[in-house]
């Protein structure tokens, strides 16, 4: 049994965008041990992998003594194989047989997923094209976000992300309200996701039940709920990732921001992007085509 260390990136998005090495590595070694050091914000994102060992946490300004405990910790075990997606430092110390590091981005278009890819490129008998992101959901969360949506009927689930870490990539409230509204009969209900504070309080013209789980959910439950849902509108920010990584079909915003190298990965991720790169300009209408494009393509 191989045992394997990867050392990931702060932002939930970011972390699923380095998934795809996760999956390789564990496509090639199906029976390895992945420990993980990650930011505690974010590594609870990683819960369910059948390949998931220890997880370590690092944060970002932790400091250097606590960085030396992590170092110390990490060198208690003998690792078959050593990825650095964060820096280039810190297998240097450890005890590890290989080493692979994250290596420079080719141009500023190349996509975040294929830049962490290329890590492993040069170790033997990895594929080229970078698997497709993936999480996982545990049983226990699927059991608590079904309580947190038992007031929902229908199957046919929208859920929106109307929040992200900075103004400049949030569309406005009013937009969402304008999408939903035009998505009334297209969908049974729609469920908000984020942080606390995101949340929309929608008028009475939105018909169909809306949810707000905004700050209501740990990461794992988080999982959960986007399962249930069918698809997923949201701003540039983690949760699009986290909807491509469970196979669901999404749609990116975009005013600020590089589409080509941060919209979610895969075929069933599509990008919208706000003219003049403002989204005070983007129309709901423009979103809500393409959410019907969507569904006329995989639901009818």
């Amino acid at each position: 049994m191989q045992r394997i260390l990867i050392i990931t990136l702060s932002n939930v998005g970011d972390v699923v965008m380095t998934t795809p090495v996760f999956e390789a590595v564990y496509a090639k070694y199906p029976k390895c041990v992945i420990d993980v050091v990650a930011d505690k914000r974010s590594s609870d994102i990683l819960k369910g992998a059948p390949y998931l060992g220890k997880i370590f946490h690092r944060e970002k300004k932790s400091g250097f003594g606590k960085l030396i405990r992590l170092i110390r910790e990490l060198r208690k075990t003998y690792y078959d194989l050593v990825i650095d997606l964060r820096t280039h430092l810190i297998p240097l110390v450890l005890r590890g047989k290989k080493n692979a590091y994250k290596r420079n981005r080719k141009s500023l278009e190349q996509h975040s997923v294929e830049e962490h890819y290329h890590s492993v490129l040069k170790l033997e008998h990895f594929a080229k094209i970078p698997p497709h992101c993936r999480l996982y959901v545990e049983e226990s969360a699927k059991k608590e976000a079904a309580n947190l949506m038992k007031d929902l009927r229908g199957d046919k689930i929208l859920a929106i992300g109307p929040g992200a870490n900075w103004p400049g990539k949030i569309w406005p409230a009013s937009k969402f309200e304008d999408l939903v509204i035009s998505l009334n009969g297209f969908f049974d209900g729609v469920i908000q996701l984020g942080s606390f504070g995101e949340g929309i309080p929608f008028s009475n013209k939105v018909k169909m039940l809306n949810v707000d789980l905004t700050g209501r959910t740990s990461l794992p439950v988080l999982k959960a709920v986007m399962d249930y849902c069918q698809l997923f509108v949201g701003n540039d920010s983690g949760l699009g990732h986290v909807a491509a990584s469970l196979g669901k079909p999404s749609v990116t915003v975009f005013g600020v921001g590089v589409p080509a190298r941060y919209k979610p990965w895969g075929n069933q991720a599509r990008a919208v992007l706000a003219p003049s790169n403002d989204l005070n300009r983007l129309e709901a209408s423009a979103v809500s085509d393409t959410v019907k494009d969507i569904l006329q393509e995989r639901f009818e």
